[in-house]
């Protein structure tokens, strides 16, 4: 029977809620996700405490929460603070009124502890092996170093984009900042940075950035660009991108700035501290890219909480993979099994080169999801692939990955393809279009030769010669559907390899 998990995030600028379904298996999906802001940084006084008629403003939010939980038949739950209730003076008897407010137990979360599960937001759902995290909370910035899949350094400063707003921000007039006001600000920042000499001898690292700082200018560019696949994570912004907007947002009167497509109105004001703070931060550790990570702190507080002994993933892209098929999608296990074994026996018989990993990751999500359409309409369960690929956010797959494994999962050459082609021209590369003519056609023919998805056909074995390719099937019985469906995909292949397509079927050595 499945369970519910609640995860809690009490943060400087906001309070969030995340609910997580998990089977018995441990495949996860998230069923709820509740949102309010707070600003909790800003109910700080200046002798560093907070007030109990702070906490009775967000007590009624807390236990809205907790009902939801409990109508979610919620088992085991999770609530942690982080910078705002962690650096006021009286953290200890904060915790213990919204106890007695709520009947909540809340633990604080260190800023190791907060950037930590950071880091497994990310290694969970990305396939990068190496970066520097950026988390810009409300009232407080966590920078973590990680190199092959592993922490080595974490750092936490008490500032973020609401106490640095509170700040640099006071004397700002109608919302557009000064060069002056910006640069007391990075000086600032770039202050705060001495003591932590491995922030400046890890050039070239991309930039991955959790919280609403980065999300959001990845919102605003994706309209800027008009971009066509309107996902933040993984989302990849240049060092170009993030100067348009330096030289940009920080000057704009705040009326107007919260009229800028992408930006949500409860955050125009404290957008340009963060970006202040982000590009100061990427500037000093010489960066090379800013990537975007919808997932993060209460990702990894679930990972933690579920995953004890081992939090990290052995391969985000397949931990995806088994979510989204254990969650009510009509495809048999086996199939989808065999049709990927098929692919990447082809694809090693036909193709070689520096390429390989990338297209058997392609081949694999496509094999593997290229029917869970089906949920939604059988008879139209390709194009419903196609939406459930590009929006699901399969971790483990970049924008341009996601593209091409849903155009290798729906290759219909003569219509739905080029069309797909030119609608996301501008995410891939010159290349592709051959990649996805051979990878679809490949894909295809692997399906073909499990149409039943029986099993019948119980070996393969391609050989090529000739500019041709032939495949050797051992069947249990003649296998009607998969002779009529290579039959059919025979000529795509065919003009996407230039090579001829033949085969031959014996009775199986093993029936």
């Amino acid at each position: 029977m499945n369970s519910k998990i609640g995860i809690m995030d009490i943060g400087s600028n906001s309070i969030r809620l995340v609910i997580y379904e998990m089977t018995e298996t441990g495949a996860y999906r998230i069923v709820q996700e509740c949102k309010e802001a707070a600003r909790l940084s800003e109910k700080v006084g200046a002798n560093g405490r907070m007030e109990r008629e702070a906490i009775r403003s967000i007590a009624p939010l807390l236990r809205q929460f907790m009902a939801v939980c409990h109508m979610h038949g919620v088992v085991r739950m999770r609530a942690a603070a982080t910078a705002a209730i962690r650096n006021a003076t009286n953290s200890d008897e904060i915790v213990q009124w919204i106890a007695e407010e709520t009947n909540l137990t809340l633990e604080i979360l260190s800023g190791e502890q907060e950037g930590y599960a950071g880091f497994l937001g990310v290694v969970n759902t990305m396939n990068v092996s190496d970066g520097i995290i950026i988390d810009i909370g409300g009232g407080s910035t966590e920078i973590t170093l990680f190199r092959d899949r592993k922490r080595l350094h974490t750092v936490s400063f008490p500032f973020g984009a609401v106490n640095m707003n509170w700040r640099f921000g006071r004397e700002v007039k109608n919302g557009e900042w000064s060069p002056q006001q910006i640069e007391e600000m990075e000086s600032f920042v770039r202050s705060s940075l001495q003591n932590h000499d491995w922030i400046f001898s890890n050039p070239g690292l991309p930039f991955i950035g959790l919280g609403g700082t980065l999300r959001t200018l990845a919102k605003i560019n994706q309209k800027r660009l008009d971009y066509s696949l309107p996902v933040t994570h993984h989302y990849e912004m240049t060092i170009e991108d993030v100067n348009y907007f330096y030289g940009s947002l920080p000057h704009l009167p705040y009326e107007k700035r919260k009229k800028t497509a992408g930006l949500s109105k409860d955050r125009a004001d404290i957008i340009v501290p963060g970006l202040i703070i982000l590009k100061t931060i990427f500037e000093a550790a010489q960066g090379s890219a800013y990537l975007v990570s919808g997932a993060g702190l209460r990702d990894g507080l679930f990972h933690e909480l579920v995953n004890a002994e081992q939090p990290v993933v052995a391969n985000p892209l397949i931990t995806s993979i088994r979510n989204i098929l254990s969650f009510a999608v009509p495809v048999s296990e086996a199939h989808v099994k065999r049709v990927n074994e098929y692919a990447v026996r082809l694809y090693d018989t036909l193709a070689s080169g520096t390429s390989a990993a990338m297209d058997k990751r392609l081949l694999l999500t496509a094999a593997t999801l290229y029917k869970t359409g089906a949920a939604l309409n059988y008879y139209h369960f390709r194009q419903n692939s196609v939406f459930w690929i590009l929006h699901a956010g399969i971790g483990g797959l970049s924008h341009r990955e996601t593209v091409l494994a849903a155009l290798i999962a729906d290759y219909h050459p003569k219509n739905r393809t080029p069309r797909l082609l030119r609608t996301h021209a501008d995410i891939l590369e010159p290349s592709d279009e051959e990649r996805v003519h051979r990878l679809g056609s490949l894909l295809q023919l692997a399906i073909g030769m499990d149409r039943s998805e029986s099993g019948m056909i119980s070996s393969i074995n391609p050989t090529t010669g000739d500019d041709a390719l032939h495949l050797r099937l051992e069947s249990k019985s003649e296998p009607i559907l998969e002779q009529r469906e290579l039959e059919s995909v025979a000529k795509d292949f065919q003009k996407a390899w230039n090579l001829t397509l033949s085969w031959s079927i014996l009775p199986s050595s093993n029936f």
